[in-house]
């Protein structure tokens, strides 16, 4: 059965039933300001839409069955026993369905198509959606947080709230307490990732050794929200790691942005938005050890026609570019980007979710 048959078939049998989800508005989570993978960070983010189909619906059997429209094959996943034999996100899919089994679902089909290109992590944002999915079709009330932790599985629950947060028209500000929902008034924009072989470099442990020394000078910082430039020009006098310093200035002055921009949003304003974006990716440069891939494809963009912010993320950077501009944009991208670095970066247009 070719996928046009399988999904033809499927909503002539589902879609009525109150049981199915279509969802195709689930993707990549953008961070525009601060950084989600970082525990304690205050970080200003969305979610783009980036032409992800699902389909999910309860079945009445105590199984789940995942179909992969790009090669045809069924899987079936009993509960209650291992996954091993799944592979790539079909066994992801079948780990979040299966964590579920406690919260009273009895079996669901799952049908998707992924077309985000395969360097983008999209786990935060999959998983997510997946888990509402299968809340409303099986009847499961959860929190929020609730929901966060069963996608997490024990990892640092800011990108998932920031998913589940996410409502069109608004970016979602996350800092110690429940998210917020700020105005994002981007009609007229879209949001053209570049994607890159080269990743960014791991600022993890640097960050972790620069927070046990301010702790141990001020004892009453508890996140990085709490740290200032003031604060950290004292205790860095301490460190014994050059990079640590440099990273975690990046990191107080990018508190500042966050709640200048905050300030702002509230009045619709996305001129402060579009030129402290800008802001940041230049502080990133400055202190945060960025690849020349990287640098090329950020300077590349600022100086394009139609774009108004443009800020880093692994492997390639995201830009917000006006709609009657992308295809100028990708075009004067990916030439400049060729002749300099010797290959064609890939594109992926977005809308936020």
């Amino acid at each position: 059965m070719n996928f046009l048959t399988l999904k033809e078939d499927f909503y002539k049998r589902y879609e009525t039933s109150g049981k199915f989800l279509h969802y195709t508005s689930y993707g990549a989570l953008c961070t525009l300001l601060g950084h989600t993978d970082i525990p304690t960070a205050p970080s200003l983010c969305c979610t783009l839409s980036m032409r992800v189909e699902m389909f999910a619906r309860k079945s009445g059997g105590n199984y789940v069955k995942i179909e992969n429209t790009t090669t045809d094959k069924c899987l079936q996943y009993p509960f209650g026993t291992s996954t091993d034999l799944f592979k790539g996100k079909t066994k992801f899919f079948a780990e979040l369905i299966h964590a579920l089994e406690n919260g009273g679902l009895k079996g669901a089909e799952i049908l998707y198509n992924n077309t985000i290109p395969n360097f983008i992590s999209s786990k935060h944002a999959f998983s997510a959606a997946l888990i509402k999915s299968l809340m409303q079709v099986s009847d499961i009330e959860l929190t929020p947080l609730e929901t966060a932790a069963i996608c997490a599985l024990s990892d640092d629950l800011t990108p998932y709230l920031a998913v589940l947060f996410s409502k069109k028209g608004y970016c979602t500000l996350m800092n110690s307490g429940e998210p917020k929902n700020l105005p994002l008034p981007l009609s007229g924009y879209k949001i053209l990732t570049a994607h890159c072989t080269e990743p960014l470099s791991n600022h993890s442990k640097h960050i972790k050794y620069a927070m046990s020394e301010i702790r141990r000078l001020y004892p009453h910082i508890n996140s990085i929200s709490d740290l200032t430039p003031e604060i950290l020009s004292t205790a860095k006098s301490s460190f014994k790691n050059s990079k640590a310093a440099k990273y975690m200035y990046h990191l107080s002055t990018e508190n500042t942005r966050i709640n200048t921009v905050s300030a702002t949003l509230k009045r619709c304003d996305i001129k402060t938005l579009f030129r402290e974006i800008n802001n940041s990716e230049q502080s990133m440069e400055r202190f945060w050890d960025i690849g020349t891939e990287h640098k090329f494809l950020a300077n590349t963009a600022r100086n394009t026609d139609g774009i108004a912010a443009a800020r880093c993320q692994d492997k390639g950077i995201w830009a917000i570019v006006e709609e009657d501009k992308v295809d100028y944009a990708i075009n004067m991208i990916k030439s400049d980007f060729e002749n300099t670095i010797g290959y064609k970066p890939t594109f992926c247009v977005c809308d936020t979710f």
